[in-house]
């Protein structure tokens, strides 16, 4: 029964199989037409259905020899990213840094006085630790299609302070600081071509942050619709930058969660596992916002994505010890 429901799925989701499918095998077809049934994909061309067949059998070529790897430390998968290429995931999914100013420009210009250094207190600290533990974390969410993620990687820290002051969850919401934290305010972001959390808490300092239901998630850029201070929205006094070391990343993770930035070209199909696949990053690379929400007893990073649940362990993942993919360049958390 289960082969001639397969066979069923195999003739209605994909009936005209492209010739360059050819060098594939069956097992792949398969998988591509479970995939494609699961995420409900369409395509608006015969063309672009053989395209895209294409990118996920190369895609599902790649998952297959990397997890064959017995020494891989961690483990890559299906998702929603499975038929993009990966300049479009890179396009469509992170931040154009090439069109952001730098920070240090910006920082020159107009010397603010919400930035600081933070070093953290050398304090006792537990072996290992995970806000997800202590309920204090909104659900995972989606930013889709759009390079928000500094505005999710913010709303996150956000949140996560809220609950510690009220022990209540909220949802912030990333659509105004997409529409309205943008240079044409006065602010270095650029909505869904990128941006940087500290011109969010920035912008939340001085107008507010509303709540999702109040301000809706589009995952577009819009028109702003707060044009002065919101006289219910959550506010922050100040934002810092704590030490780039493993040790201050650790110690203020473990009192409060971090947004920090990283080089997330390599993560679109992690799975599971203890992810080391960025190489050496450096500043000019960093094209992604999460959340640090704590470490394991091997010193692993454990980070909160905005990809939604079916994207890595329920929309996390761990990062190995140390500075990769560039988590200690710009960790930053914000202060009632």
């Amino acid at each position: 029964m289960r082969i001639i429901a397969l066979i069923t799925l195999l003739l209605v989701v994909s009936p005209i199989i492209a010739d360059s499918t050819n060098n594939f095998s069956v097992s792949a077809l398969f998988a591509y037409n479970k995939w494609r049934y699961a995420n409900k994909r369409t395509y608006f061309s015969l063309e672009e259905q053989q395209f895209r067949q294409q990118i996920f059998f190369e895609t599902h070529e790649r998952i297959q020899n990397h997890n064959s790897n017995p020494e891989a430390t961690y483990k890559l998968a299906h998702n929603q990213f499975s038929d993009m290429p990966q300049e479009e995931f890179a396009s469509r999914v992170l931040m154009k840094s090439s069109q952001l100013i730098p920070r240090n420009a910006v920082q020159a210009q107009n010397n603010n006085s919400t930035t600081q250094q933070h070093t953290a207190q050398d304090v006792q600290l537990p072996a290992s630790f995970d806000w997800r533990d202590y309920g204090i974390l909104s659900d995972v969410k989606d930013q889709g299609q759009c390079g928000s993620c500094w505005a999710f990687s913010t709303t996150g820290i956000l949140e996560a302070l809220y609950f510690m002051e009220n022990r209540q969850k909220i949802s912030f919401s990333e659509q105004q600081l997409v529409d309205c934290a943008t240079n044409s305010n006065g602010f270095n972001s650029y909505g869904c071509s990128g941006g940087w959390p500290e011109e969010a808490l920035k912008y939340v300092a001085k107008f507010g942050i509303l709540k999702e239901e109040q301000y809706p998630y589009l995952a577009v850029d819009s028109k702003c619709k707060v044009s002065s201070p919101t006289s219910d929205g959550f506010k922050v006094q100040s934002f810092y930058f704590i030490d780039k070391t493993a040790d201050a990343l650790k110690n203020t993770v473990a009192r409060i969660p971090v947004s920090v930035l990283v080089d997330a070209s390599t993560w679109g199909s992690y799975s599971s596992g203890v992810y080391n696949g960025c190489g050496n990053t450096q500043t000019y690379n960093l094209n992604h916002a999460v959340v640090a929400i704590g470490y394991d007893e091997q010193g692993n990073w454990i980070i909160r994505n905005s990809w939604s649940t079916s994207w890595g362990m329920d929309g996390h993942m761990k990062l190995a010890p140390g500075n990769t993919c560039g988590i200690l360049l710009s960790p930053l958390i914000a202060v009632r």
